[in-house]
């Protein structure tokens, strides 16, 4: 038979168009490859006749050589196609050793009579593993790589063992295959050791012969003449050796594109790389099912968790463990996909809780996997493998950081000089061993928690982990102590910009230095060096524990009597005050300051520990106490000619004062700081008390403008202190805005929903955070109120006063005591006037109580004298 285009012949229930190249069966196309096509045109030329193996070779793969194994593979393909079974239905003979006959009958027919079958374009070859289940959280990732597959022909997906990198290759090679009627090769490195045999699998994947001689240029040959895409996969063992023939390939033929899956890249010409990210985890405030499950690590979860136990669903309940278990897995697939495979014996709470000991808990990876994915510890032995000793020594050293680090941290933890560090640690990110993000200018660099994990193992076992956790906290004390800020602090938002980030390194450092064989000296400085911190990530009930550590640590060491210890209970002070109140413990720690500090020659240590003593006499109601305390402070402050030293004595002078009832001269000094407070350096500090310096300000001034008959302009003060708190999210300040602020004079406006407002934020951020004395202000609102509560046995003297004028119910034998003993207070009018209703004082009481509000120049007890109040009587 001659058959030249533009013949189309029939066969059965076949059609086959020779110009157009294509096969369809009872009008329909049938999928078959450009290879498989070619062998079946030799055979069907020759009707009936004998093809020998040689000719059919030379005829489908002209100029190249290949193996007789790609014949029969194309043979079993179009076999399959034609729909040929054992022992009917067959159109190819097979004659042992010689070769291969067309069987079936053939006619020749007209060119109209193919109708649709000859608009089909043949089917490429398309030689890649399905992906056997659903690709979750990728698909934006995969269409995008698709697209720039079009714009560059040679992409490299890279990311750490078990990310997913070959599941999105896959996807991306189908994709693009489909899109591009391409064919796509599939080339797994995973199993190779010898990178001489990169060449070999990829000829024996494009079905040539690899034994012989020359086998790149047969490659270039046979991807010359067709659009391909190849898709080498597992590269990162065998760089070097893909990198030169990926080159080599790319020059020869034009219409080539390449897709590569490494766990570094290959740095090769012309080379694409995009670092494949994690699963999405759920952020912190995700407390539903309905939210969590929008997370494509949660779903990913879920599914798998599903198949292992088919009656598994996500509960509101589960979402906290379901939440952890993502977020401790980076949100990696595989480690994930491991943790879901235990659903079948565990709950999600007792995965989340043995995650500790991840590598003995994620061991149930498939058992068809690779080796070093059946297991999440021999993922990461599978890349530490291949580290030189160096970046071995830097990898497991880099464990010591629980969070992001820089590149000054590495050199002192690595023992290497910057040069070397920097190299190494470039080498570790290129490995994807480390991650790095960019912040601003500046690179950031973690290990993931599970490869932290695995290294700190490692650390453990070289025996250096004492050496090495020395440096690290010896490098974060320097970083605390650069940037001290111990008495009247730096913008609340700055530090924590430049600090915030490193509390857990702070932790980690701290937990070494306290533990045995640690330095519990270097604990003891860096406990109070990190003061500040502490206090903007509004963490007083942690702090107040770390602290107690470091006081147990100082006591019958050497470390008693010196700076540090002063340093220590100046903080402890602090720390005291917000969460259990201003008790004698608070004033016996100030106390042991200024005595060591005053050893030590320690001026400012002194004055901080002056401070303590007085913000714990005002705070108990102590204030002609605090007013003596607040003078006494005034002349060294004023001494030292630092602005804030100054601003502060200041403060402290307006705050007795309004206290004690001098409302003319708390404003006259409260003037004074809101001058200072005015130039550029003092913009949103935080003060004395560790609370932002504007809030402590507003509050103060609001009570005063209050008392002095200021309504309207003392609520719009609450009104814009209540906003600025609210901007900030410091817990400290929320607290001491709403509680000394802007919920009484809410309540003495007789703006209850307003007040009830504000009360249930303190309420909610004094709950979180475990502060009891603002929690007990909470408290006390409540009952003014008029919720039926009762005033905490706890509450301060300065925290009964304000209940009292608010309207709870505060016994009379107490405001007749509170009176005895301090005639002198911001609220005596009002007190007086409250025993004077019930009965317990005569009529002078109330004439005493008029004259002594108008000697104080607070009008508002005035009014509520003469019934004339706006707010609440």
């Amino acid at each position: 038979m001659n058959l030249l285009p533009p013949d189309v012949i029939s066969f059965d229930n076949f059609v086959l168009s020779l110009r157009e190249r294509t096969l369809s069966e009872n009008g329909q196309p049938v999928r078959i490859g450009s290879r498989a096509l070619d062998i079946l045109f030799a055979l069907v030329e020759r009707e009936g006749e004998l093809v020998t193996r040689a000719e059919l070779m030379a005829k489908v793969w002209p100029d190249t050589t290949v193996d007789e194994n790609a014949l029969r593979v194309h043979l079993s393909g179009l076999r399959k196609a034609l729909g040929e079974k054992p022992d009917t239905n067959r159109f190819i003979l097979n004659e042992a050793g010689r070769g291969y006959r067309f069987i079936g009958k053939i006619r020749q027919i007209a060119s109209s009579e193919a109708s649709a079958s000859s608009d089909n374009p043949p089917q490429p070859e398309v030689h890649l593993p399905k992906n056997l289940g659903r690709v979750i959280g990728r698909e934006e990732i995969t269409s995008g790589l698709v697209k720039l597959l079009d714009e560059r022909r040679f992409l490299t997906i890279v990311g750490p063992g078990g990310i997913g990198k070959t599941t999105v290759a896959i996807a991306v090679a189908q994709d693009y295959a489909a899109r591009h009627r391409t064919s796509a090769y599939f080339i797994d490195l995973a199993p190779l050791s010898d990178p001489a045999l990169v060449t070999t699998a990829l000829a024996t994947q494009l079905g040539l012969a690899a034994s012989v001689t020359g086998v790149e240029q047969a490659i270039l040959n046979c991807l010359r003449s067709e659009k391909a895409l190849l898709l080498f996969d597992n590269c990162e063992h065998l760089v070097e050796a893909v990198a030169a023939l990926t080159e080599t390939i790319l020059q020869g033929a034009p219409d080539l594109v390449l897709l590569v899956t490494s766990r570094e890249p290959l740095r090769a010409e012309a080379e694409w790389v995009f670092r494949l990210p994690s699963l999405e985890a759920p952020v912190e405030d995700v407390k539903t099912a309905q939210d969590a499950i929008r997370y494509s690590a949660v779903q990913l979860f879920c599914e798998r968790a599903k198949a292992s136990y088919h009656e598994f669903e996500l509960l509101d309940a589960d979402v906290s463990a379901v939440k952890r278990i993502c977020r401790q897995l980076d949100g990696i697939p595989l480690a994930i996909e491991m943790a879901a495979a235990r659903m079948d014996s565990l709950d999600a709470s007792d995965i989340a809780a043995r995650l500790d000991d991840r590598f003995s808990l994620l061991t149930k990876g498939r058992r068809t996997a690779l080796p070093r994915q059946k297991t999440l510890r021999a993922t990461l032995e599978w890349s530490h493998d291949f580290l030189s000793d160096r970046e071995r020594s830097v990898f497991r050293s880099l464990s010591v950081f629980r969070t992001y680090f820089q590149l000054d941290a590495v050199i002192p933890v690595s023992g290497l000089p910057e040069a070397e560090a920097m190299e190494t640690l470039t080498g570790l990110v290129s490995k994807s061993l480390v991650t790095m993000d960019r912040n601003g200018r500046s690179s950031l660099y973690r290990l993931l928690d599970t490869t932290r994990f695995y290294a700190e193992e490692r650390l453990i076992e070289s025996g250096e982990e004492s050496r090495v956790r020395h440096a690290h906290a010896v490098h974060t004390l320097a970083l605390f102590t650069a940037d001290r800020v111990a008495w009247d602090g730096n913008d609340p938002r700055q530090s924590l910009a430049q600090h915030g980030w490193r509390v857990d390194d702070l932790r980690a450092a701290l937990d070494w230095c306290f533990a045995n064989g640690g330095d519990a000296r270097l604990g003891v400085e860096l406990a109070s060096a990190s003061a500040a911190l502490w206090f903007h990530l509004s963490l007083p009930d942690e702090y107040l524990s770390l602290l107690r550590r470091a006081i147990r640590a100082v006591e019958g060491t050497d470390i008693a009597g010196t700076h540090a210890e002063a340093e220590v209970m100046a903080a402890y002070g602090h720390a005291l005050w917000h969460i259990e109140g201003p008790g004698e413990e608070m004033k016996e720690a100030f106390l042991r300051a200024m005595e060591v500090a005053r050893a030590c020659e320690d001026e400012p240590g002194v004055l901080r520990a002056a401070w303590g003593l007085w913000a714990q006499a005002i705070l108990t109601g102590d204030y002609a106490r605090s007013l003596s305390l607040a003078e006494n402070f005034k002349v060294p402050a004023y001494e030292t000619g630092e602005v804030a030293h100054i601003l502060t004595a200041d403060h402290m002078l307006a705050l007795s004062h309004h206290f004690m009832g001098h409302q003319a001269e708390a404003l006259k000094m409260l003037h004074q700081v809101i001058a200072g407070d005015q130039t550029p350096d003092r913009t949103n500090h935080t003060n004395h008390a560790q609370v932002d310096g504007k809030t402590a300000v507003l509050s103060l001034l609001m009570r005063i403008l209050w008392l002095q008959g200021a309504y309207d302009v003392a609520v719009q003060t609450a009104l814009d202190c209540a906003a600025h708190v609210k901007d900030l999210c410091h817990d400290l300040t929320t607290c001491y805005g709403l509680a000394i602020g802007c919920i009484p004079v809410a309540i003495w406006a007789g703006k209850p929903d307003l007040a009830a407002e504000w009360n249930a934020m303190l309420a909610e951020t004094t709950a979180r955070k475990g502060m009891r004395h603002w929690e007990i202000w909470a408290v006390g609102f409540d009952a003014g109120l008029g919720k039926k509560q009762m005033l905490p046995i706890d509450a301060t003297a300065m925290q009964m006063e304000m209940f009292a004028t608010l309207g709870a119910r505060v016994p009379n034998d107490w405001l007749h005591n509170r009176l005895t003993g301090e005639q002198e207070s911001w609220c005596a009018p009002e007190m007086m006037r409250l025993l004077a209703l019930s009965g317990r004082e005569t009529s002078k009481a109330l004439e005493a109580a008029q004259e002594l509000a108008q000697t104080q120049g607070a009008s508002f007890w005035g009014s509520r004298l003469d019934g004339k109040s706006e707010g609440r009587n």
